[in-house]
């Protein structure tokens, strides 16, 4: 019994923490203009379709979907608007709001979205060449979908291919891509 107590109270944190409501963050909006405030922090789903923002000095709360904003920053996690393919046939997309899982500029970005399908949640991974196609990482063909990735890199290729790294490691991969195509680029 005191096992399920020390359970329940080791639990509260976690939950409070997960808790919707208005934290501070920033959007930047289609003029590249940064407008700071306060974002209802919503659940995974709910943030990657729409947001709620409350500009600093106001009352108003504004409904933003992608492509109405650039992006938003919040509780350290930036979400770009993007296009989600529902289908390859289809020429055109739904829009999402998905989160930058790497810093900076970069020749590749690593971007997650919270995809639902009205049962259930999941997290889907997209890898971005600058100036490129999102490229969906197969989480079952983990190994093979991000070796053809990184097929220009053929020493990362090969370590990725013998196992050296694994799903887990994706920012590290991608970093150390980051790093040999930047040096490349500054030769």
């Amino acid at each position: 019994m005191r096992l399920i107590y020390l359970c329940l109270l080791l639990s509260i944190p976690v939950f409070l923490q997960a808790q919707p409501g208005w934290v501070k963050g920033y959007i930047v909006t289609n003029s590249l203009d940064t407008l700071y405030g306060k974002i209802y922090y919503s659940t995974p789903a709910q943030r990657s379709v729409k947001i709620l923002f409350k500009e600093d000095g106001y009352d108003d709360k504004i409904k933003y979907r992608p492509f109405t904003i650039k992006g938003f920053f919040v509780k350290d996690q930036y979400f770009v608007s993007r296009i989600y393919d529902i289908h390859p046939s289809l020429s055109y997309g739904l829009g999402v709001f998905m989160e930058v899982k790497n810093e900076g500029e970069s020749p590749v970005k690593v971007l997650e979205y919270w995809n639902t399908d009205k049962i259930m949640g999941f997290t889907q991974t997209f890898l971005v060449k600058s100036g490129g196609k999102s490229y969906e990482i197969n989480p079952l063909r983990f190994k093979k979908t991000v070796a053809s990735f990184f097929s220009d890199y053929k020493d990362l290729q090969e370590d990725i291919l013998n196992g050296k790294y694994k799903r887990k490691d994706l920012l590290s991969i991608v970093k150390r891509y980051n790093t040999w195509r930047n040096k490349k680029k500054n030769k």
